[in-house]
């Protein structure tokens, strides 16, 4: 026996819902994670400048454990974005395919269904810049601590130290434009400038690493 209109509105709103549900659950838990972490790093680096040298090497140490459980926490997180991504998107055309040889009768609960899903899309999209756009905020966070690091040395006020701080900043600074071109990217172009962001920011973080060690190497 076919389904009437209102059933497979029905069904394809329950199994919208049931997935948006687990979605957001994956979100909550994560984001309260990442939040936990970033208070405790915002904590570590206010208290810095006025530690002894023993415990700032400590408070760096706790510093770089934060910034590794953070990775894998968006690492997680980004995951289950792109994972929620990848099935609206083949919902959606699914959805789209089905419209070209639909009835009248379940043309207008399709057409729903079908706006229901991109809005959903829109939704997991926004999601995934947003936790970009906090990533390169903890990227500027970890910029400031090797300012830090370098304030507390003799040759903070050398060329290099400075050269290398203002290269780590440019980075930073790209890698948000690149995040910006994302945003306003269209469907057929998000995928590559998602991996050009993922790409540039990992590339901040690797700079930030070995600056920091090199600044902290000084005398």
């Amino acid at each position: 026996m076919s389904s009437t209109p209102q059933q497979l509105k029905n069904r394809v709103t329950t199994d919208l819902e049931a997935g948006k549900q687990a979605f957001q659950d994956a979100m909550t838990k994560a984001q309260s994670q990442i939040d936990v972490a970033d208070a405790e790093v915002d904590k570590l680096r206010a208290a810095f400048k006025t530690q002894s040298d023993e415990v700032k090497a400590k408070t760096l140490a706790r510093v770089d454990e934060l910034t590794k459980s953070l990775e894998a926490t968006r690492r997680e997180q980004h995951a289950a974005i792109e994972a929620r991504l990848k099935e609206l998107h083949s919902a959606i055309e699914s959805t789209n395919a089905d419209l070209k040889h639909a009835t009248a009768e379940t043309k207008v609960a399709m057409e729903a269904t079908a706006r229901a899903l991109r809005a959903e899309y829109d939704s997991a999209r926004r999601a995934l810049t947003a936790s970009l756009d906090a990533e390169l905020a903890e990227c500027k966070a970890l910029i400031g601590m090797a300012v830090d690091v370098a304030a507390g040395k003799k040759a903070a006020a050398t060329a290099s130290v400075h050269a290398k701080i203002a290269d780590l900043r440019a980075k930073q600074e790209a890698a948000q434009k690149k995040l910006h071109a994302l945003k306003d990217a269209n469907e057929a172009a998000f995928g590559e400038l998602h991996q050009g962001v993922r790409t540039a920011i990992a590339d901040v973080k690797t700079s930030v690493q070995r600056a920091r060690a090199e600044i902290g190497a000084r005398s």
